[in-house]
């Protein structure tokens, strides 16, 4: 079990009560650091993209064929069944750009049409484990892969699905618990539908500048997360820590406070300076997000701590829909510590949660199930076990 900053193992609740008390009296003047940048910093797409060559291509192509030799399964991927000598070194400064610098970049050059699906994402795995070596639950039924897409083959209205599973435009967030997100492009919408980037340290200095009390609002461990419908259970924490000195988001406007599916709850609902401190720092990241272009066959990785993301709403095609593969990625050695408040997701997607089977679906579910707990833009879901009442993992959403 990968413990960030504890020396032994914890449940989910315990990590809640390990709260820390007394809400930060004194605000830092600003967050400095290369994760403190704004969009208008990147001149243009090549500051970020790396353009794998023809010979870079070869190299995935001769470890793919490498791995296929073996007769392993997805969950086996890795870095040393998957061999690339020569763009393993390159990777190994990606992750370190991830956690100690701009923080994301993205991969481009493999081209997504001659590969088999499950080609495609034996792939993404196999560079994925050139970034980190864990790979985070995204629900407690075991799925690792998580298809954020608008399937045409779903007959339920989108209304009734969770936001990733829907064109809809989608609000600037967190995936609570995640250390790194991932995205393969699968397919691009036909119009729109780009993915925006925010650093989390910029927009908090706006705040510090503008509005402090917002800042020290946000910073405050008293914010209701809901995990479970049943019992309604809940826990406090911060949207935002700074803790050993880097400045860490946990923030999904949807997981805060009580679902609207939950009915009657002694969920607390979020107080005036909570909402006016969550409208604060999204306007702050629309002021200076980066939108990017993602093309068909890329790969995106990013610090989830550091950077907040959003997207637009899109129109498919008549013949494709828009299509992400996500990742919930973590790096043992250069992943960042995780503050006592902010365990408790973290726990249910990287840790010991007695999970069998780890799952790997290539394609969506052809019939669509109806969650009982879902929230609008965020695709949050509540899953109630249908055996026990334990803590409940929450997946969301890009």
């Amino acid at each position: 079990m990968i413990s960030p900053s504890t020396p032994g193992p914890m449940s989910i609740l315990d990590a809640a009560t390990a709260i820390p008390k007394d809400v930060m009296s004194k605000l830092p003047a600003v967050i400095n650091g290369p994760l403190a940048w704004s969009g208008a910093d990147f001149k243009n797409e090549e500051t970020y993209t790396w353009h794998l060559r023809r010979e870079d291509v070869e190299e995935v192509d001769a470890a793919l064929q490498s791995f296929k030799s073996l007769g392993l399964d997805g969950d086996q991927v890795d870095r040393d069944n998957f061999p690339l000598p020569n763009l393993a070194a390159q990777l190994a400064q990606c992750a370190r750009i991830i956690h100690e610098q701009r923080g994301f970049f993205v991969l481009r050059g493999l081209e997504g049409s001659k590969y088999s699906v499950e080609d495609s994402t034996t792939v993404y795995l196999g560079i994925a484990s050139y970034i980190a070596d864990k790979r985070g639950l995204q629900d407690r039924k075991g799925n690792i892969l998580s298809h954020i897409t608008n399937s045409k083959l779903w007959k339920v209205p989108v209304e009734m699905r969770h936001g990733i599973h829907s064109n809809h435009a989608l609000p600037y967030h967190n995936d609570m618990g995640c250390d790194i997100l991932a995205l393969q492009v699968r397919y691009s919408a036909e119009k729109g539908g780009y993915t925006y980037l925010s650093s989390v340290s910029t927009a908090f200095n706006e705040l510090l500048s503008e509005a402090p009390s917002a800042a020290k609002t946000l910073l405050a461990p008293d914010w209701p997360v809901q995990i479970s419908g049943r019992g309604a259970k809940y826990y406090f924490a911060p949207a935002l820590a700074i803790h050993d000195d880097r400045l860490m988001a946990s923030m999904d406007p949807n997981r805060f406070g009580p679902h609207p599916s939950s009915g009657p709850t002694n969920i607390p609902s979020l107080t005036d300076s909570q909402q006016s401190a969550l409208e604060r720092i999204s306007k702050a990241a629309y002021r200076t997000e980066l939108r990017l272009h993602l093309k068909t066959g890329d790969m995106l990785f990013f610090n989830n701590w550091a950077l907040l993301h959003r997207r637009d709403s899109y129109t498919d095609s008549d013949e494709t829909s828009r299509h992400m593969v996500r990742l919930w990625l973590r790096n043992s050695k250069l992943g960042w510590t995780v503050p006592d408040s902010m365990l408790p997701p973290w726990f249910a997607a990287y840790g010991d949660n007695g999970v069998r089977d780890r799952l790997y679906p290539l394609i969506p579910m052809p019939d669509y199930k109806v969650p009982k707990y879902s929230a609008g833009s965020a695709a949050f879901v509540i899953e109630d076990s249908d055996v026990s009442d334990n803590e409940e993992f929450i997946a969301q959403s890009l």
